[in-house]
């Protein structure tokens, strides 16, 4: 690519550098993140609670937890223990689910859970932050982040309800331990979204309250960060600006040193030059014969 008039070349490339680095794998992949959340939602609506329901959850919910935290790139100490965390967590839950050992296996399946939906979230917001331009990969992270606040509430709502051992739906008769966990996403999505079919409703205050707050944060949520990034599609973000500031005031500083290393070289060039024909004049004494 040819450089702009008045730009030279070696600051062209510079700037294309700064904003052309070679990545690690998977990071800002948060379009096959998304894939992945919409995924999840299929498989637990098509194989509900049951072994090969929590199973195949599990697994989904491991993998994508683990690409979150890789697209986001965390800093490789956090990665690392995640990496360590999750698989030997998700067999063990997978191990005692099909032993028979549910209570443990929930709890087990619970710590996965919160890996994805609350420090997933915090990391790929904290990587959008630092995005340099605004793209569509910007985009699927947010929309990710949406997904995962969701499914946050989801979690919090069969909280509430094991916690009270009271049933959380109003319609439903069950008892929370065998209420489906796609009630619970279903609902908190209806929620996030204002959507209120109205089939499902908390039946306690504080599950009400919990819904109230989330439809604010979602609704909040979208007409800012979402907006904003749709808005922007294409453009430096702040940092980019930043960045590009730093690096034109570095390649400034670079010319000023170029441009005085040079002068110091041509500097005893000139120096010697001189000498040399006050030498030869000296040796020529006389100077030119007279007529």
């Amino acid at each position: 690519m040819d450089a702009p008039a008045g730009i030279p070349e070696g600051r062209q490339d510079r700037r294309r550098r700064l904003f052309e680095e070679r990545s690690p794998r998977f990071a800002d992949s948060f379009g096959l993140v998304l894939l992945l959340l919409v995924i999840s939602f299929f498989v637990l609506a098509v194989a509900g609670d049951g072994e090969i329901g929590r199973v195949a959850s599990m697994v989904i919910f491991a993998t994508t937890t683990w690409l979150a935290l890789r697209a986001a790139q965390v800093q490789r100490r956090i990665l690392r223990i995640a990496l360590a965390v999750i698989p030997i967590a998700t067999v063990v839950s997978i191990v005692l689910v099909l032993a028979g050992g549910e209570d443990t296996a929930g709890t087990v399946q619970r710590i996965l859970m919160i890996l994805l939906v609350v420090v997933a979230p915090i990391a790929i917001l904290r990587r959008l932050v630092e995005h340099p331009v605004i793209s569509l990969n910007t985009f699927y992270g947010a929309v990710c982040v949406y997904l995962l606040i969701a499914m946050f509430f989801a979690t919090v709502f069969g909280l509430i309800a094991n916690i009270s051992g009271h049933q959380f739906f109003a319609q439903l008769t069950t008892t929370p331990k065998d209420t489906s966990t796609i009630d619970y996403l279903y609902f908190s999505f209806v929620t996030i979204t204002t959507t209120g079919y109205g089939d499902l409703t908390a039946a306690t205050s504080v599950g009400r309250m919990t819904a109230v707050v989330e439809a604010i944060f979602g609704q909040l949520y979208l007409i800012t960060v979402v907006a904003l990034v749709v808005q922007n599609l294409g453009q430096r973000s702040r940092i980019g600006r930043r960045m590009e500031e730093e690096l034109e005031r570095a390649s400034q500083k670079a010319s000023a040193e170029e441009a005085a290393a040079a002068a110091e070289v041509e500097a005893p060039d000139d120096a010697a030059g001189a000498g040399a024909d006050g030498a030869a004049l000296e040796d020529g004494s006389e100077g030119p014969p007279s007529a």
